[in-house]
């Protein structure tokens, strides 16, 4: 099969697939295989996050041997340091850094990479990219068949998108067995809120994290059976992304929203994902007439915000007062709201923020809660 092949059909199931394998890593083999056969290529999937103790290197059409002798090589891969900094998602090649023949002069090329049949053109994208974690996917083209087309690129382009926001998911749910209802509560040990819900956006399964922000009403609420929010229009916007996984929709495409909270404090952070029934209906004793819709993974971004502003004031040189005030200011509002909310002046709020700027090399407030906020 190639992209001339494929049907939006089996695309769509492919993508399905992509989203179970993030709760069921025992499907990786299994669903790069498929995509293999969906672009007509070799893949090469590789993470490494030891914050999580995740880690590893896959290839299903490439020889086991070969893959495990390209770690040997990290020292020496002209490729390797290229594609760093990359957002997670966006598709590049070997040509976009440097050229064939600068390439092709290389020992990794010369006793690795063409001894594998491999062109010069594979299609690559970052998976992960956070401090010491990370993720990278690679197509690699056979050298006796024609270059990647654009038909194939785009697809390349569609399946990374879906599979950054699945290793998003397994990086969160690593190490927590969800095979039935007895192990999902392992899932009560996650920073993360986990909710497993219907067509009608009803809860059939809620973590610990996840009902304590429910249970507060804190961004997330439940309204008359089904989730909702603390705004009506969070609530129906997050109604829509899990009705959009229904199984009986055919896209099934889930997506990202923030969740607002009270005053004060920052968003929640929402990541809605089309579960497969099969796995649904394996994890979870159903209730007569239930089917599989969506996973929906809450993170709140405050303590991974603070952590943040340790490494910064470290980094950059912030005063306790400077990384206070940049702490408080990703909260929204802008500097009036935040010196409001710290019972400082605006002036001295202005102080501040003006030596923020000189330290880290931003020049607008948007810039800077980018900075704060940056996985």
């Amino acid at each position: 099969m190639g992209t001339d092949d494929i049907s939006n059909e089996s695309v769509l199931d492919l993508i399905g697939a992509i989203y179970e394998v993030a709760l069921d890593g025992s499907r990786w083999e299994n669903v790069l295989t498929r995509i293999d056969d969906a672009i007509g290529g070799r893949t090469l999937f590789g993470v490494f996050d030891p914050a999580s103790g995740l880690s590893s290197l896959l290839s299903p059409r490439i020889d086991p041997d070969r893959v495990q002798e390209l770690l040997g090589w990290a020292p020496r891969n002209p490729l390797l340091p290229l594609g760093i900094g990359r957002t997670p998602g966006e598709v590049f090649t070997i040509g976009d850094f440097i050229t064939r023949d600068e390439f092709t002069r290389s020992d990794f090329y010369n006793e690795w990479w063409q001894p594998g049949g491999f062109d010069t053109e594979p299609l690559t994208t970052n998976l992960l990219v956070d401090h010491n974690a990370t993720g990278i996917l690679t197509s690699h083209r056979p050298s006796n068949l024609s270059p990647y087309d654009d038909k194939a690129r785009r697809l390349f382009a569609t399946l990374a998108q879906h599979l950054v926001r699945a290793v998003a998911i397994q990086r969160r749910t690593h190490q927590v067995d969800i095979a039935g209802r007895a192990a999902l509560a392992g899932l009560d040990g996650l920073d993360q809120g986990f909710i497993l819900a219907d067509a009608q956006a009803r809860p059939i399964f809620v973590n610990r994290r996840a009902h304590e922000w429910l249970d507060a009403a804190d961004g997330i609420v439940i309204d008359a059976g089904a989730l909702s929010a603390i705004t009506s229009d969070d609530g129906r916007c997050l109604q829509t992304l899990v009705g959009s996984c229904s199984i009986d929709n055919p896209d099934r495409i889930g997506g990202e929203m923030s969740l607002r909270r009270l005053p004060g404090r920052m968003p929640l952070h929402v990541q809605v994902t089309p579960v497969g029934s099969d796995w649904a209906e394996s994890s979870v004793s159903l209730a007569s007439g239930w089917r599989s819709s969506a996973m929906v993974l809450i993170t709140d971004p405050e303590p991974d915000a603070r952590s943040r502003l340790d490494a910064l004031r470290a980094r950059y040189g912030l005063t306790r007062a400077e990384a206070a005030f940049a702490l408080e200011i990703v909260k929204g509002g802008g500097r009036k709201a935040t010196a409001e909310r710290l019972g400082i002046a605006d002036g001295t709020a202005r102080s501040h923020l003006s030596k923020i700027f000189d330290k880290t090399g931003v020049g607008r407030q948007a810039e800077l809660v980018r900075l704060l906020l940056q996985k």
